[in-house]
């Protein structure tokens, strides 16, 4: 079974869009970066400059690990 392929501004995107359905508003100063990585993609967030954020962060973190399983990443093979 092939998944479906997104753009790592396609996934960001998503990302950021469930988190705040979830969670409520992407904290302030918080950034990602999706990336191709030797298993398909993964993501990148900051460092939590609060607890509050640190909650954020690790939900977003468990939601890209469901993301993962769902999405490949439509970037260029070598």
């Amino acid at each position: 079974m092939s998944r479906p392929f997104k753009t790592a501004d396609e996934l960001q995107d998503m990302i950021v869009e469930q988190a705040r359905i979830l969670h409520g508003p992407w904290p302030s100063g918080m950034t990602m970066f999706v990336f191709d990585d030797a298993y398909g993609w993964s993501a990148s967030i900051s460092r939590p400059a609060s607890e509050g954020d640190e909650f954020y962060r690790t939900r977003t973190l468990d939601l890209i690990r469901t993301l993962r399983v769902r999405y490949d990443l439509d970037a260029p093979r070598l």
